[in-house]
């Protein structure tokens, strides 16, 4: 019964039938060409319609006077008074161009473009904008479309076997994709939003003919976005982001009139050609210093994008956008399609943010300009005036109003908002029932943006396709040849998960993976174990209330010691907001000597396979540990352990080698100073046991956190990470004395990462330790730091020394450590052409390593990152005591 009202609701409210009259029409130009995604704004009722690409638009009203606008980028606005009764109406529009002309007053004495000085109030007053409404409610009509234009052929294949295999064999399939195809989606949807980022959006209906029909059309993306933002969806920097001068070039283009108001227009040009930058026009009101309209492009690694934005006064002197247009040219490795994405916006209710003062000089009335600052108010709001009522900001001053906006737009926040530490997922998303079941006559009756011609040909090819899958569905019966390949299909598919793995679940909480018996990632290669593989599985059992159990085994054979090495590690998580672990991890297998990062196994295969240089050193363990790990208090965590481990020296069983078969494998004995001739008999190498109690505390004041699944999960904080780890060690030598051998280690750590700016980040790491009663202590549990001395790498290692070899910088004795990565898109090498159109990012390293007895060892890096996306290349210097070591080239694999 509560469904059919509410269908009835939706019925009465959208159908054709109702008690609403159609306006419906033509915008050209005075050339009589179309004009497409015209706005047709109802100021009455705060509602508007978009016009279709052939420039046709229709909306539906109720009966009443109304003053229609209608406007378009570069075309003057038309106003139209219009008597609705009891009939349609159709009302073309004829757009004249919109002409800029640049007055006198303009005219700066220091020979500065004008558009500077719009420019600067603008970026200042960007953060008041994007936090200047409290709550509002809007009706948004989405639409999208795309067009294939070209697919290479490797994709196409495998899309057509895709196809095939949804389909059971069958000839019918709405899963299929090719060149020509044309595909159309569009949605109702009720959107609330609530400061300072709480979205609500309710799906009213949906229609698509894409592929793999039921997907969620979801605006939200484009709805959230504002040009306001320093930084758009994580694509590009905005030309009112607070840098927006260290990137972009500012052309005044002149004004015009528009009714109460003068509109301002400027170019935007790159300083460079960059993916991650804008270029084309953005329309800037005088005195209000907000957004009238933008027509900007990004060309980005998938192809151009142009977005189009226009904004009208919702209340006075409150411009809110009410048309949205995006058009794609797809281009990326051999593919090309044009896709549309377009939403017409009426907001029901507006509720400015009460909470954040309106600066008084923000007006067209000249009667309110000239203010006394000093009956304002104190503090930063005085500030503000007084920066506003200069005639020409300064650089200086358009940075300290942006700042001052930002403080006053963060204490307009509630203090529950504000203080509160817990990170929700502020958007909701809600799609009524029977939302996709409205057909074609339906949607012609209420669709308030006309169709073009291929967007009605995409929605006839997606009715007829149905019709065809219905037909086949119906008359489909099994017969013998398929009972045949059906049981053909499942022998293939056992086969196929026992060789290369699966997961199986169920609906009672568990959960079972087979990592399979063929994975040339589990393949490696040493000198001490020879080839080495295995496979590994996973089983988890959840429930709801009380936790989930993990137990993970893995199973290795070294075919050169013959040997068979195997892990078991178990885990039991509980009390999920207190993030309680309880494990258990033991088993029988070779570690690398260095327990803080050395090579990674592939690359010491690779370059003992194929130059004979065996980097890798190991020992074999024998081991035992269980731990516990709780939360105390919101970003405090401690965690406790215990272990056994049995050590045992090991040695090379093997001097097989692709090439270089001449040349001899180094012993499995790092080269350390401290291993050097004459070695102590308690550092040197050899078999003993060992036995150690660990308390560690990490604690990030204010850390966020968010919740899900009853399960609390850290989000960050502005602060750093502090941790302190408290070890006592045992350690038993029998060849060398009865007595049981103790040490106690020390360890300090504090980290941050932090967001400096669009794309640019600092992060940085400082760890001290020392340890007590060091003179028995045995080189397995030496200080050992992570040295990546070869010249590629598969790894990005944060805390690594590029140049010392591995092993060499191991000690006993009190150390501190410090590493300092800079990253920005744009410093040295990125300013030059060629390489400023690229998604690339330079980065500038510092580390620096320093212990008692020793020399201090320095290092600097300059790199560029993200090169095709995955890699990183760069050049390091060492230094001793400040004084020049080394030089190394480096090219990194993010993989």
């Amino acid at each position: 019964m509560k469904s059919f009202i509410l269908l009835l609701i939706l019925f009465i409210r959208f159908s054709p039938l109702a008690d609403a009259q159609v306006i419906r029409g033509k915008v050209t130009s005075t050339s009589g060409e179309p004009v497409p995604y015209a706005t047709i704004y109802i100021q009455e009722l705060k509602q508007g319609t978009t016009a279709n690409t052939r420039g046709d638009y229709e909306i539906r009203l109720p009966p009443g006077k109304y003053m229609l606008i209608c406007q378009s980028l570069g075309f003057e606005p038309l106003f139209a008074e219009i008597l609705l009764a009891d009939k349609d109406i159709a009302r073309d529009f004829v757009l004249p161009e919109q002409y800029y002309e640049i007055p006198e007053v303009r005219i700066t004495a220091s020979g500065e473009d004008p558009a500077y000085v719009i420019m600067r109030k603008a970026i200042g007053l960007a953060p008041y904008y994007l936090n200047q409404i409290s709550h509002y409610k809007a009706d948004v009509y989405l639409k999208g479309n795309l067009v294939i234009g070209r697919i290479p052929k490797i994709m196409e294949r495998a899309i057509r076997m895709e196809a095939r295999s949804s389909s059971g064999g069958s000839s019918v399939s709405s899963s299929r994709m090719k060149e020509g195809d044309s595909f159309f989606m569009e949605s109702f949807n009720e959107i609330e939003f609530t400061a300072p980022d709480k979205y609500v959006q309710k799906v009213i209906s949906y229609n698509s003919t894409f592929p793999d029909e039921g997907n969620e059309i979801s605006p939200m993306d484009f709805i959230q976005a504002s040009l306001y933002q320093p930084l758009i969806a994580d694509l590009a920097i905005s030309p009112l982001s607070p840098d927006a001068f260290s990137h972009y070039n500012f052309r005044y283009m002149g004004s015009s009139p528009q009714g109460n108001y003068v509109i301002n227009k400027i170019g935007v040009r790159p300083k460079r050609k960059s993916q991650q930058l804008f270029s084309g026009t953005i329309f800037i009101i005088e005195d209000l210093w907000c957004l009238h309209s933008i027509d900007l492009t990004n060309e980005n690694i998938v192809g151009k994008i142009r977005l189009q934005q226009l904004f009208i006064p919702v209340q006075e002197e409150v411009w809110m956008p009410v048309s949205h247009t995006f058009d794609v040219d797809i281009s990326i490795i051999g593919f090309r399609a044009v896709a549309g994405y377009g939403s017409s916006v009426r907001y029901n209710e507006v509720i400015p943010n009460t909470s954040l003062a309106r600066p008084s000089s923000l007006t067209t009335d000249f009667r309110m300009r000239n203010i006394d600052t000093d009956t304002i108010g104190s503090g930063s709001r005085q500030q503000i005036e007084k920066i506003l009522q200069k005639e020409e900001l300064t650089n200086r001053d358009m940075a300290r109003l942006s700042r001052l906006m930002t403080k006053e737009s963060e204490r307009s926040v509630s203090d529950s908002t504000r203080n509160s530490l817990e990170v929700r997922d502020r958007t909701t998303y809600v799609i009524r029932d029977g939302a996709a079941a409205k057909d074609s006559a339906w949607w012609a009756g209420v669709r308030p943006v006309p169709l073009s011609d291929i967007e009605k040909r995409s929605l006839r090819v997606a009715d007829s396709t149905k019709a065809l899958l219905r037909r086949a569905g119906e008359s489909k019966t099994d017969t013998v040849p398929e009972t045949e390949s059906r049981k053909k299909n499942k022998t293939i598919t056992a086969v196929k998960n026992i060789a290369f793995g699966h997961t199986w679940t169920d609906s009672k909480g568990f959960r079972f993976m087979a990592g399979g018996l063929i994975d040339l990632k589990k393949l490696s290669f040493n000198t001490v174990d020879g080839f080495v593989y295995g496979t590994d599985f996973r089983f988890s059992k959840a429930w709801k209330e009380k936790g989930t159990l993990s137990l993970y085994p893995d199973f290795r054979r070294a075919f050169s010691r013959q040997s068979l090495m195997w892990r078991v590690n178990t885990n039991y998580s509980f009390s999920g907001m207190k993030q309680r672990q309880i494990f258990i991890r033991t088993g029988v297998t070779s570690k690398d000597l260095n327990s803080n990062g050395g090579i990674n196994p592939f690359l010491n295969a690779e370059a003992s396979l194929l130059v004979k240089s065996n980097y890798l050193k190991l020992y074999e363990s024998r081991y035992i540990l269980g731990g516990y790990s709780s939360e105390i208090a919101n970003g405090l965590n401690i965690e406790l352990t215990a272990g056994y481990e049995d050590r045992r020296v090991l040695e090379n069983t093997t001097s097989f080698a692709l090439f270089g078969s001449s040349r001899e494998y180094t012993a499995n004995v790092p080269v350390n100073e401290f291993l050097d001739p004459p070695v102590t008999s308690y550092v040197s190498l050899r078999d003993q046991r060992h036995g150690d109690f660990a308390v560690s505390l990490q604690y990030t004041p204010y850390q966020r956190y968010r919740i899900a699944g009853g399960n609390k999960i850290p989000a960050g904080s502005d602060w750093p990470t502090f941790r302190l780890t408290w070890k006592h060690g045992i350690n038993e030598f029998s060849d060398l004395s009865d007595d049981l051998l103790h040490y106690d280690m020390f360890r300090f750590e504090v980290s941050k990462r932090r967001n400096i700016g669009a794309f640019s980040e600092f992060v940085w790491r400082l760890r001290t330790g020392a340890f007590a009663n060091n003179t028995t202590l045995p080189w397995y549990d030496f200080f050992h730091f992570n040295t990546q001395p070869l010249p590629f790498l598969i790894d990005n290692y944060e805390d690594a020394f590029r140049l010392p070899d591995y092993y060499s910088l191991s000690t006993s004795e009190l150390f501190g450590e410090f590493h300092l990565k800079y990253t920005t898109p744009y410093l040295l090498l990125k300013l030059l052409p060629g390489l400023s159109n690229t998604l690339m990012r330079e980065n500038l390293t510092l580390s620096w390593l320093g212990s008692r007895y020793h020399s201090h060892y320095t290092e600097i890096g300059y790199t560029l990152s993200e090169i095709f996306l995955l890699g990183e290349a760069g050049i390091w210097a060492g230094f001793d005591n400040l004084r020049y070591r080394s030089l190394g080239f480096k090219i990194i694999l993010r993989l």
